[in-house]
């Protein structure tokens, strides 16, 4: 069922093309109009004499229902036959109340024709299918009349023989039947919904089979060489880039970071005051709104917490809080602000944050002059955290760069979208530079509602039953009072 759910919309996406592709192409098809007409074949057994047989003595002929079976079937052969076709087609030509955009040749018009023998009968019948259902009944009836007058050409050019010539009558004259018989749109769409469907199955089980993607985070840590801090749920579109200030305090999300804060804190790092860099693979992975909400987590379970966009390439620190951006950490390195004039204060919270300044063109050979190293000391000694929002380390070296100067880095890993090799190849760069990986943080976690309501629901279900012992209790001690009155 979780892969059910992870493949819903490939799954939806494959059942709404092929249905439409069904829709189409059933609005596309000319209406097919039927005609049937049934003859029934007999044939009596002969004696030598050309006088009807009686096998049993009785003095009556003895009716050969085997025979006409055989009779049926050869017949059947002559009614699909070029012969036939033709001769139906010169009736046609000659018959006034036949109307057709196109001349009919015997090609196309056995196209058209059917014939079978109804089983353990002599019964022939002759279906015909055309564009127009009068034309189809004038066409399975005239089929009707030249199988027999072909079939006695053909009996008198035989001679005598061990029977007489069979007898043809048509039971059912060629019907008329207004409702076209394809294409038959339910039936063609509630196939095609059953394709689409199966279609989306085998896609979403190969996808599971071949993914790579990261979802379970004991192969996520397995892979990274460090634990699970935490695991961020997934929230709407509107809520991913809201912190955590404005969120219900309640939801999932917001308790994800308090747990990833309590990671952080009890992280195994001999500094007390720690600078962490929060880092992903690649980029979309969350790392800024990671970085922003730990950080104002921290702040305001009273830890001094300074927040730091060091991602000189896409900066997103400044627009997340909505503030200029322009003085930040490329000024300040280039000597151009000082760090007390680049920072700002949240002021709900107190976080101080720095954002990265004016982009510079070189960002990787800014990161790793002494004036960076000088920088991070500086904000080390004046706050007991550090959060520094790095770029993705696949792409740049800009992450390990900062990485290799910091007591700690988180890895941001986006559940469903971060694939194994990408994960692998990060824990190496951050290897390579001699960088402690202190936790992951897994992403975007898709949560069942149950689930996304349990922490709220904690509260709910402790007012509930003590409005409801409250009220018990009160009218206990109406009863009592009522009692001691009377």
């Amino acid at each position: 069922m979780r892969a059910l759910r992870r493949n819903a919309i490939l799954i939806l996406l494959c059942l709404a093309v092929v249905l439409a592709a069904a829709y189409v192409v059933t609005e596309r098809q000319t209406p097919q109009y039927a005609s049937t007409v049934r003859v029934v074949v007999s044939a009596t057994a002969v004696d030598d004499d050309g006088e009807p047989a009686d096998p049993d003595g009785a003095g009556s002929p003895a009716a050969a229902g085997p025979i006409s079976e055989e009779r049926a079937v050869t017949y059947r052969e002559v009614a699909v036959s070029q012969v036939l076709a033709t001769r139906v087609v010169d009736r046609l030509l000659g018959d006034p109340a036949f109307r057709s955009d196109e001349r009919p040749d015997a090609e196309s018009l056995l196209d058209q024709v059917s014939a079978e023998v109804v089983p353990g009968s002599a019964v022939l019948a002759i279906r015909v299918t055309d564009t127009d259902p009068t034309r189809a009944q004038l066409i399975a009836q005239a089929y009707a009349e030249e199988l027999i007058a072909t079939a006695t050409d053909l009996e008198t050019g035989l001679g005598t023989g061990s029977f007489e010539d069979p007898g043809f009558t048509v039971i059912d004259t060629a019907s008329f039947d207004a409702e076209p018989v394809s294409p038959q749109p339910v039936r063609v769409l509630l196939l095609a919904a059953g394709a689409g469907l199966l279609i989306g199955l085998v896609l979403a089980g190969l996808r599971e089979a071949l993914g790579t993607s990261l979802r379970r985070p004991e192969e996520v840590a397995a892979l990274a060489g460090a634990p699970v801090l935490a695991s961020i749920a997934l929230e709407s579109g509107a809520d991913r880039r809201t912190l955590v200030t404005d969120l219900d305090q309640h939801s999932p999300r917001v308790e994800g970071f308090r747990v990833l804060r309590t990671g952080v804190q009890f992280a195994d790092l001999d500094a007390a005051h720690k600078i962490v860099v929060v880092t992903s693979s690649v980029a979309e992975e969350g790392k800024s709104s990671t970085a922003a909400n730990l950080a104002l987590t921290l702040q305001r379970a009273g830890v001094r917490t300074l927040l730091v966009d060091g991602d000189l390439r896409r900066p997103q620190v400044a627009s997340t809080f909505d503030i200029d951006g322009s003085a930040g950490v490329s000024t300040v390195l280039l000597g151009k602000v000082e760090l007390e004039d680049a920072i700002w204060t949240h002021p709900a919270t107190g976080l101080a944050v720095l954002p990265s300044g004016v982009v510079p063109p070189n960002p990787a050979e800014l990161l790793q002059t002494k004036a960076m190293a000088h920088l991070l000391d500086r904000v080390r000694a004046d706050y007991e955290v550090v959060v520094v929002d790095c770029a993705p380390l696949n792409p740049v070296t800009d992450a390990a760069l900062v990485a290799a100067r910091a007591d700690g880095v988180l890895l941001v890993v986006r559940h469903g979208r971060t694939t194994q090799d990408q994960l692998r190849i990060a824990a190496e760069r951050l290897a390579q530079v001699g960088a402690t990986t202190i936790g992951v943080v897994l992403n975007a976690v898709p949560t069942r509602r149950r689930d996304s309501s349990a922490y709220g629901g904690y509260q709910r279900y402790d007012a509930r039953t003590r409005s409801a012992r409250s009220t018990r209790r009160a009218r206990r001690a109406d009863r009592r009072t009522d009692r001691s009155v009377s």
